[in-house]
């Protein structure tokens, strides 16, 4: 495990965006769009570079991207700008911030004919520390409401000892037991989903052992 500081992460990540522009959405985008129907809202938290952002506005589903990264958000920009990429808004913040997280859940709820919205959130549990988690699901609670769905995937507590293909920068590998017990306490969500293993976030020669959750607020 890299060192944790949110300044030098925050600076791995605008170098690493200026460059990766793989838009090809990711296996656990693909496997969610199957459970959403056309024109259902979608929040990412921690959109990285777009590429699963794009595939939901471009299956029918207004999409709210947000990511720490400024670098990802104008290179986002740039991009849907020069697709002409509709249903999609991209804008800067902290998925540990209330005011944030809440601003982009509320954009999407608008958007919503049944007040319900789906938080989606791929490879971003595991660059958060144990406070900054607690602080994104105590967000999470806070604005979410009955109904809403998350989904999530991140490096669990088996991958720790696996070769990575990017180095670098700091991981945090997730207890999944822990997470859902927070989850429901901290943000009200009760897993409906949940499975770990290999094979389902393959990149080049990695394999990681990733956590995929699936959770409902009921209260």
């Amino acid at each position: 495990m890299t060192e944790h500081s949110i300044d030098a992460n925050k600076s791995y990540w605008d170098e690493f965006y200026k460059n990766f522009q793989r838009r090809t959405p990711s296996q656990f985008c693909v496997s969610v769009i199957t459970d959403l129907e056309v024109g259902s809202p979608i929040v990412e938290l921690g959109s990285g570079n777009g590429r699963d952002s794009f595939f939901f506005a471009e299956q029918g589903c207004p999409t709210i991207a947000m990511d720490a990264s400024q670098t990802a958000i104008q290179k986002c920009n740039e991009y849907s700008d020069a697709h002409a990429i509709t249903l999609l808004h991209f804008m800067q913040g902290d998925i540990t911030n209330k005011e944030c997280v809440a601003n982009a859940v509320s954009i999407a709820r608008t958007k919503s004919p049944s007040g319900i919205v789906t938080i989606y959130s791929r490879f971003v549990m595991h660059s958060l520390d144990d406070d900054q988690q607690t602080s994104f699901l105590q967000a999470l609670g806070a604005c979410s409401q009955p109904n809403d769905i998350v989904y999530f995937e991140f490096r669990s507590q088996g991958d720790a000892s696996l070769e990575k293909h990017y180095g670098g920068h700091y991981r945090r590998y997730v207890d999944t037991e822990r997470f859902l017990v927070d989850l429901a306490d901290a943000a009200g969500f009760c897993s409906t989903y949940s499975i770990t293993g290999q094979g389902m976030a393959r990149f080049k020669t990695e394999d990681p052992v990733v956590s995929r959750i699936i959770a409902i607020r009921h209260s």
